[in-house]
């Protein structure tokens, strides 16, 4: 049985047929989130409506902030499966797989053990946090993938250098993906070329191509914008989004530590196992001159460290290290067990990822965000909201918060809630009385409230436990629910 489960073909089959079922699994009615996932997933709707590749926006207006290359794979996801939450998150599903398999195939190459590989497969997938990012509509995973693509390519390059050129390709891919933080293949390889003293390969030919395919095609898009907005892009996207966002807010003196703290309440229980690993790697890689060592401390610890400098923590910005602590972990366990241990705890592995799958497809349980219902009550009222919100016309915001659930409404409704937030009674009466063709959302207990003050004056349209959609008393005999003329769900 043992010398079954090291097969190695039964083993990435294996992977990836549980990557997929567990990532994908329960996504064709769980909705996504209005924070982040239906912001993204509507820039995308948008590039798909309008055929703007280049110029990206969102509610119809230019959105300065991501590069492009997720929504254009969404848009693509689309385009076949139609317009829907399990096709915003399908790109997203199939990269993770990409790197389950990735980290696979990089430990084996590196180490030439099924055992390590097959282990580094599974602590990249647990705890938690991998797989719930990876059923998310979110950048962060196709993020990780091309970084993990462009270390691979790069350790591949040690024998064939062409690898150089597919590692320019992956980096390009992961700053069309987030920007500067696509910059890491680059900064950390070079840092490792220098520490390592590999002179003759930071001015090797394919090094340099690499390099500047990654510069010139990663920045593609960036210079595009800067052309078409000029000094308007330069400043919401490195200025405000960047620089603000990552060094500009304000946060208590011990913000440094705040990866520290994610990890220490997030990744168990490889936390302490990493910690041993990335010593004895940072020894082997410095001490004993061993470049494969050296490369697999720098790409977690240099990204860690310049990531803490930034005052915007949150530790799925992270994820493109999983890979590398994986490995690492692995590696440093291999050490510990014999033979006997390596096949009890491979047999453990494959036990907990079968669990795993069968928790995520045969029961309704919940777990973290992505197990349960994302946006429901947004998704009851999205057919009533459009049918009766003409197309050009906004709906009032009254009493919920500038962000939330705007992008989910937008995304399942085709409808813009207002960013304005209307909070005093005698301004909505002002505004029903200018406007009382205009429909409004608020939450169920504000109307009440409202309709408690002042009876008469609303009409609710429809409701749910959350939200109530309402419009101007006097507005009752224009309300339709008559759906005859429109396609439901406008959009699953």
């Amino acid at each position: 049985m043992n010398s079954l489960l090291n097969n190695k073909n039964l083993q990435i089959a294996f992977l990836i047929t549980s990557s997929l079922l567990i990532f994908l699994g329960r996504q064709l009615d769980t909705g996504i989130t209005n924070f982040d996932d239906a912001y993204y997933a509507q820039k995308a709707k948008e590039i798909l409506d309008s055929g703007a590749y280049w110029i990206i926006t969102q509610a119809g207006e230019p959105a300065l902030d991501n590069p492009p290359l997720p929504f254009w794979l969404t848009a693509f996801a689309y385009s076949i499966f139609g317009v829907s939450s399990y096709a915003a998150i399908f790109p997203s599903a199939l990269f993770a797989v990409g790197i389950v398999l990735m980290t696979y195939r990089l430990s084996l190459w590196l180490y030439k053990e099924t055992w390590i590989a097959f282990a580094a497969a599974f602590v990249l997938l647990f705890p938690g946090i991998f797989i719930d990012a990876s059923r998310r509509a979110m950048v962060d995973i196709p993020l990780a993938f091309f970084v993990t693509l462009a270390f691979y390519a790069v350790f591949k390059a040690k024998e064939v250098k062409p690898w150089y050129l597919i590692f320019g390709f992956a980096t390009a891919g992961a700053i069309l993906t987030k920007s500067v933080l696509g910059l890491f293949p680059v900064a950390i390889t070079g840092a490792f070329l220098i520490l390592s003293r590999q002179w003759k390969e930071i001015i090797n030919p394919w090094f340099i191509s690499g390099s500047l395919i990654a510069l010139t095609f990663g920045f593609s898009w960036h210079f595009v914008n800067w052309q078409h907005f000029g000094q308007e892009f330069i400043d919401v996207h490195f200025g405000l989004l960047i620089f603000n966002r990552g060094f500009g807010e304000e946060a208590d003196s011990f913000y440094i530590l705040g990866y520290a703290s994610d990890f220490l309440k997030n990744y168990w229980p490889w936390l302490p196992l990493a910690l041993v690993g990335l010593i004895q790697f940072g020894k082997r890689g410095f001490i004993e001159k061993d470049p494969t060592s050296l490369l697999l401390f720098l790409w977690p610890v240099l990204a860690f460290l310049v990531m803490s400098t930034s005052k915007n923590h949150t530790i799925r910005y992270l994820l493109m290290i999983f890979p590398a602590l994986a490995i690492v972990i692995a590696k440093t366990v291999a050490t510990w067990f014999d033979t006997g241990k390596r096949n009890r705890a491979l047999t453990i592995m494959v036990v907990v990822t079968t669990l795993t799958v069968l928790f995520v497809n045969a029961t309704p349980f919940q777990a973290k965000v992505t197990l349960g219902q994302s946006s429901k009550e947004v998704r009851e009222l999205a057919a009533i909201i459009n049918l009766n919100t003409p197309e050009n016309q906004k709906i009032g915001n009254y009493h919920l918060s500038q962000w939330n659930p705007k992008h989910a409404v937008l995304f399942y409704s085709n409808r813009i809630l207002e960013k304005a937030v209307v909070a005093k009674p005698e301004v909505l009466l002002n505004e029903l009385s200018a406007m009382p063709g205009k429909t409004w959302l608020t939450s169920i207990g504000e109307f009440r409230n409202l309709n408690r003050q002042y009876p008469n004056t609303v009409h609710l349209i429809q409701a749910n436990n959350k939200f109530a959609f309402f419009t101007a008393a006097e507005n009752k005999k224009n309300i339709s629910y008559d759906f005859s003329g429109l396609k439901l769900p406008i959009v699953k």
